[in-house]
């Protein structure tokens, strides 16, 4: 992420600190409500990104290192999956997850059904009757017709409270990454929108200043 942040423009902000010699003081940080975002046109072009699938406990430096060959674009592969939330938003470590297990859940409570689903049935012609993966009630049934005759199934299977964390985990594992061929273009995009506009508050097109409302006229 170091590069990431590096490419963040600057504030002259208003220093709050106990050391400051004046009102006009200011101190230089980033600016990191300045986000970058993926064009939404790029999305709608899937030669653009390719499936991606992270292995085992792969932080984003590792995948970036197994998709472009660097740990720098990090950066991108969150971005490109609109990850702001690492914690929350990318697959927990086996040791995480178990923790959260542990902390949420009590043994049996995890033993427990969290809900129904179905499960993928097809008739003797191949013919899908009901796709799997459903939420489902326990009572549900599904009616085809074979022979003649009208046929009914319940073809589901219950989901425990773990199998359905460790499930919700698994899905973060699905991500899309920027083909390597398309890198460029989104990094001078990225470039483009950190740089400053010409403002009141303009100074260079990687720095602004603030309004310091402890300066009044």
């Amino acid at each position: 992420m170091a590069n990431y942040f590096k490419g963040i423009p600057n504030l002259d902000y208003p220093s709050l600190l106990n050391d400051r010699q004046g009102s006009s003081d200011t101190v230089r940080v980033k600016n990191l409500f300045r986000r970058v975002v993926v064009r939404d046109d790029y999305f709608t072009k899937f030669v653009n990104f390719t499936k991606y699938k992270i292995i085992g406990d792969d932080r984003p430096d590792i995948t970036s290192e197994d998709v472009y060959g660097t740990p720098d674009l990090d950066w991108l592969i969150l971005t490109a999956n609109n990850i702001i939330d690492i914690k929350n938003e990318w697959p927990m470590t086996e040791f995480d997850l178990n923790l959260y297990l542990n902390q949420k859940y009590t043994p049996q409570q995890l033993a427990q059904i969290h809900h129904y689903e179905t499960i993928e049935f097809r008739d003797f012609d191949n013919q899908l009757i009901i796709q799997g993966g459903l939420s489902v009630d326990e009572n549900f049934t599904v009616q085809y017709l074979r022979g003649g005759q009208i046929r009914r199934v319940s073809p589901i299977k219950s989901v425990s409270y773990f199998e359905y964390e460790l499930n919700r985990n698994d899905e973060k594992r699905n991500i899309n990454v920027v083909s390597k061929e398309f890198v460029p273009v989104v990094i001078k995009d990225f470039e483009n929108i950190m740089k400053y506009g010409q403002s009141s508050q303009f100074v260079t097109t990687d720095l602004k200043k603030t309004e310091n409302i402890r300066i009044t006229g």
